[in-house]
């Protein structure tokens, strides 16, 4: 019978050096999003969270008359993004979400270190901007992806 109090002399598991293996240790970091529009204000709003619950934090009655779209309308095959956490996107692509929407026709909520989400507002005639930002941000290569980190993370240590 095995002593489970011994320590074993088998060799340890080799650490997995591929993308993927790099990329699993950050695998508890996600970024879900959803987007509302409004034909009645004429607005699109971007809502981004690392977790769906905290989306009921978010005051309802602001975004009463706005309908959410579906992953189909928007043109993508999933509402998030592995591996990176909102706070790592949103520092590595900035506010805008590297969009080239004018920086006076944007209303952003960045509660993102208080209550954990990160609203982007704006007029409905940037729809198209915005949605093809989204897409961009949620076909995002794994090399990307660990590029996020890798910048994300060592500008924390260093600064």
């Amino acid at each position: 019978m095995r002593n489970p109090w011994k320590k074993s002399k088998e060799p340890r598991k080799e650490e997995d050096d591929s993308l993927f293996g790099l990329l699993s240790s950050y695998k508890v970091f996600n970024t879900y999003f959803r987007v509302l529009e409004s034909e009645t204000d004429q607005k699109v709003v971007l809502q981004i969270s690392d977790n769906p619950k905290k989306w009921s934090l978010i005051p309802e009655e602001k975004y009463e008359n706005y309908r959410f779209l579906k992953r189909l309308e928007i043109g993508t095959q999933k509402s998030s993004i592995k591996y990176i956490s909102p706070e790592h996107l949103i520092k590595y692509m900035g506010s805008l979400l590297g969009t080239k929407l004018p920086v006076k026709k944007v209303s952003i909520t960045n509660n993102i270190d208080n209550e954990g989400y990160f609203i982007l507002e704006t007029a409905l005639k940037y729809k198209p901007v915005l949605l093809q930002s989204i897409k961009r941000i949620s076909n995002l290569s794994p090399q990307k992806k660990y590029e996020i980190l890798e910048k994300c993370l060592t500008d924390t240590t260093t600064g």
